[in-house]
């Protein structure tokens, strides 16, 4: 089972921040998604929404490209996880600074709800700049929006278990795994939001799952600087996914 972590960049602080994510660099995961804070994270949850107010003001393009080669150069993915409202008036400007910065490719949580009517002129532009676009969606999308997803991109999907980060409200997991598995076929499927413990883990593995995506779990950790419960949050993740 495959491993996303993510995180808000820089939370919370660049000195901070890179003290984290170098404690993870000898560690079995595949995947780490970057948060690009902005003043607008609508469809992140209270815990993650709360790091984009101060990854703003340390955030420095210079500093995110080092990050992403960093990380590159450990043979993990690394993918960038912005909402649209950054880029709406510019898309292939921002696209181009996140190919100059290294990144494998870019997860749109809002793409499909509050930017579905130019999806397809963002989806050309992500493409043009050699990068992937990350299909991402929840129980709540129409299935002919994620079949149409589906048909302009070709890498693995990213399905949100909640409504948001942070969120939980009662889930019936063997029935929404089933639904999204006939519509994505053998396309890999990483499942996050809400996810914080090994039982779900271990239940999402028997279900099916592809690989989990995990986020909030880390901020209380980071915003104490307790490198102990962050080490043994990163750990159990990963003798949970690859164990």
């Amino acid at each position: 089972m495959k491993l996303a972590l993510y995180f808000t960049f820089p939370y919370p602080s660049r000195v901070a921040f890179d003290k984290f994510i170098n404690r993870t660099l000898l560690l079995n995961y595949e995947y780490v998604e970057l948060g690009i804070p902005t003043e607008h994270p609508y469809y992140d949850g209270p815990i993650v929404r709360r790091t984009h107010g101060k990854a703003m003001e340390e955030f420095s393009m210079k500093l995110l490209e080092d990050t992403v080669h960093m990380i590159r150069e450990k043979g993990k993915k690394v993918y960038a996880l912005a909402y649209c409202n950054l880029f709406e008036n510019d898309p292939d400007g921002f696209m181009s600074s996140m190919e100059d910065a290294g990144f494998d490719g870019l997860i749109l949580p809002d793409l499909l709800t509050d930017y579905y009517s130019i999806r397809k002129d963002i989806a050309s532009s992500v493409s043009s700049h050699g990068l992937e676009l990350i299909p991402f969606f929840n129980s709540t999308t129409p299935d002919a929006s994620i079949n149409e997803i589906l048909q302009l991109t070709n890498s693995w999907v990213y399905f949100g278990l909640q409504p948001s980060t942070g969120i939980r409200v009662p889930l019936d997991i063997p029935s929404m795994y089933s639904r999204i598995r006939n519509l994505c076929g053998e396309r890999e499927i990483i499942v996050g939001f809400g996810i914080n413990s090994a039982g779900t883990i271990k239940e999402l593995r028997k279900i099916g799952f592809d690989g989990i995506a995990v986020g909030s779990a880390f901020v209380n950790s980071m915003e104490n600087d307790d490198q102990v419960a962050f080490d043994l949050q990163i750990k159990m993740l990963e003798s949970e996914t690859h164990g």
